[in-house]
């Protein structure tokens, strides 16, 4: 674990001195090899089931392994893409100053990322989350334009509220056991926190859970503390969009996972059920209205994703083996189908120059392939079969209403149902009509990484490979 977090921060300070033509090639080696390792430790705990480096401040679980595969595959595809997507924006009059500034800060938000999914210790993993929040504001802000600094600006101010809300969260949990596990750094180690489960106060728990969830379901864009994340998804590249939906958000998330499983450890995870199914169910609600009346296509991705985050909450509040299984089922196949969506729409932004839906038209005409994706991305995204979103999306259903959360059910189809009729509407408006733009030629780099997302998407739709099966199944175990 300390070899693929040293090799990412190294490289992190390196791609900003190299000359671009020698970045681009790196940055696929550096996370192809990051993705090697990660490969390695998962073989490593579906053997052992955990695994603990320097000192058991590092751990690695099946729960983060799942977020380590997200992060360091779609790290890896992403470097593929930025070639052709910053060729472009160069073409456009990017200067190449701001490009080796968009490695620097897109790796090191990389490494705050991988840093977050190995911290055993809780303190360790605010402070990488906090990390996270400083790299992405530059690159929300990267193209300096009024939005993209209001943005950045309205990112930071509440993310970092919300950050503090958890850190007052993480105090607390801290002096509900540091009786019995003293004052060391080791106090805060989640592995040593659950094992003296027994013995924590169950009211000061749920205090802490309570602004561990409010701070960090900031940060993973819950409603109603979403505010921050139409505006950055919109303002930031492309590559970017696609790292903060895919793995940023679920990042906030696992923190919020690690705590829940405290509170089922000490017998009180009803508790925290309940909040985690009312936050979800209302995100879903916020994301159908907002998605019906969008005319900003990378915001209505935003909002897409607020959706989801919204069913992957529903899903851990059900707080059954079968809906645990399946919020993290979900959580890994949203994060490859929102790359795949943000891939393609960041091929019509550098071919259109907007993001307004109503100015764009007859894609199927002027970029037949791209539209291609868009096509099979809208229909994956809104979860019909085979692909991997609707496998998921119907494991969390069956798991409710097994749970007797019928009402439930009820409002999550209606708003599903208005989702789907809004991204139809929206995309068909994109796909259709004659195009002011002749036949474009598709960047290879762009569209390669779109091909394996697709391929990805209709794999785990149909099948889940024994490794990645086993590494979901067990997270029901470490958070029940």
């Amino acid at each position: 674990m300390i070899e693929i977090l040293g090799i990412q921060l190294i490289w992190a300070v390196l791609s900003y001195f190299l000359p671009l033509r020698f970045t681009y090639t790196l940055q696929i080696l550096v996370t192809a090899l990051n993705l090697s390792i990660a490969f390695s430790l998962i073989k490593k705990i579906v053997e052992k089931n955990v695994v603990f480096e320097l000192g058991n401040i590092l751990f690695l679980d099946s729960l983060n392994g799942i977020l380590l595969i997200v992060i360091t595959g779609l790290s890896f595809l992403t470097a593929i893409y930025s070639i052709g997507y910053m060729s472009k924006e160069i073409k456009h009059g990017l200067p190449e100053r701001k490009v080796r500034e968009f490695y620097f800060w897109m790796n090191t938000f990389i490494f705050a990322m991988l840093l977050v999914s190995l911290s055993n210790n809780l303190g360790i993993l605010w402070i990488s989350i906090e990390g996270t929040t400083l790299a992405t504001a530059f690159l929300i802000s990267f193209y300096r334009n009024k939005e993209a600094v209001e943005a950045g600006w309205k990112y930071i101010i509440l993310c970092s509220l919300g950050i503090a809300f958890a850190l007052f969260g993480i105090i607390i949990l801290y002096f509900t056991v540091y009786h019995q596990l003293g004052h060391e750094l080791n106090a805060l180690n989640w592995t040593e926190i659950v094992s003296i489960a027994d013995s924590i106060n169950p009211f000061l728990l749920k205090i802490a859970f309570i602004f561990i969830l409010v701070g960090f379901g900031t940060k993973m864009g819950l409603a109603p503390l979403h505010f921050w994340l139409p505006d950055a998804h919109s303002q930031a590249p492309t590559p970017i969009s696609a790292l903060m939906s895919g793995v940023l958000l679920n990042c906030a998330f696992y923190a919020i996972i690690r705590v829940e499983a405290i509170l089922n450890k000490v017998g009180i995870g009803e508790f925290g059920a309940k909040l985690l199914m009312l936050f979800g169910i209302f995100s879903v609600f916020v994301a159908a209205i907002f998605i019906l009346k969008q005319i900003d296509y990378k915001r209505l991705l935003a909002y897409s994703t607020i959706e989801h985050m919204g069913l992957i909450a529903f899903a851990f509040g059900i707080n059954t083996k079968l809906g645990i299984f399946a919020g993290i089922f979900h959580l890994l196949n949203h994060a490859f189908v929102k790359g795949l969506m943000f891939f393609s729409v960041g091929s019509v932004l550098t071919t259109f120059h907007t993001k307004h839906i109503y100015e764009v038209r007859g894609l199927l005409k002027s970029m037949p392939l791209t539209a291609g994706f868009i096509i099979v991305g809208v229909l994956a995204i809104t979860g019909t079969p085979p692909f991997n979103i609707f496998t998921s999306e119907f494991l969390i259903f069956i798991s409710a209403f097994k749970s007797g959360k019928i009402w439930q059910i009820i409002l999550l189809i209606v708003f599903l149902v208005m989702i789907f009729a809004g991204f139809m509407y929206h995309f068909s408006h994109m796909l259709m009509g004659e195009s002011k733009k002749k036949v474009q030629k598709e960047s290879f780099s762009m569209l390669l990484p779109m091909v394996i997302l697709l391929m990805i998407a209709l794999f785990l739709g149909i099948h889940v490979p024994d490794k990645i099966y086993t590494l979901l199944d067990r997270v029901s175990e470490i958070v029940r």
